[in-house]
């Protein structure tokens, strides 16, 4: 394999790597339960829908991409990649924090979906496990983003019968490719990833199965 071929492959993984980057699984995942056929959302107009996104989308990730940009000028971090574990500790507890809140912003509205209040609650609590595991280890965020999407997916068309089958194995081949790529690029082991990945899906199956109850 010659060097040009290597940076092009290398610039393939970059790419993928940040269009499924982990801070914007919320709100893929937000976007996809407000425009399919949810019979929960019918209520829902599309001013409404859009504003859920927007507000999904600034606490989840513009401003846990802020505070990393703040930290990258503080130089408390190298980069936005943010590749030695130890420089992780801030950024993902900061992040668990806006999580958090708009978990807290979602549970005071009345009548809220439900749905929202999990998803957030499941990826905030998702960020303080990789917080707490990041301190011995180097866990992968993009697979634990990946797989708590895929868990996401799974339970909304189980539990308000929508056909998200076609959705849900474009997730998985994209979720295999991101982690191929996240390999590719030396930024984790194997086991880094599967591990994420299942850290992922199981902690958003543990959220999202009360769906059944509220």
């Amino acid at each position: 394999m010659n060097s040009k071929q290597i940076q092009v492959e290398e610039k393939v993984a970059h790419f993928y790597s940040a269009l499924f980057h982990p801070l914007l699984m919320p709100t893929y995942g937000c976007a996809i339960i407000l425009f399919t056929q949810n019979p929960a959302l019918l209520f829902f107009s599309n001013y409404l829908k859009f504003f859920v996104l927007g507000i999904t989308f600034v606490f989840t990730f513009l401003l846990p991409t802020l505070n990393a940009l703040i930290l990258l000028k503080m130089g408390r971090i190298k980069s936005l990649r943010m590749e030695h574990p130890s420089e992780r500790s801030i950024p993902f507890f900061t992040t668990a924090i806006y999580y958090y809140s708009l978990f807290y912003l979602f549970n005071s509205i009345d009548n809220f979906p439900s749905i929202f209040k999990l998803l957030i609650l499941g990826a905030g609590n998702s960020i303080l496990l990789a917080f707490f595991i990041n301190k011995t280890w180097k866990i992968s965020a993009h697979a634990i983003g990946l797989g708590g999407i895929i868990a996401a997916l799974i339970a909304v068309s189980n539990v308000f019968q929508i056909n998200l089958v076609p959705i849900i194995s474009i997730a998985i081949i994209l979720a295999g490719i991101v982690s191929f790529s996240r390999l590719r690029l030396n930024a984790h082991t194997p086991a880094q990833v599967y591990s994420g990945f299942f850290l992922g899906f199981l902690v958003m199956s543990l959220h999202l199965i009360f769906l059944n109850f509220v």
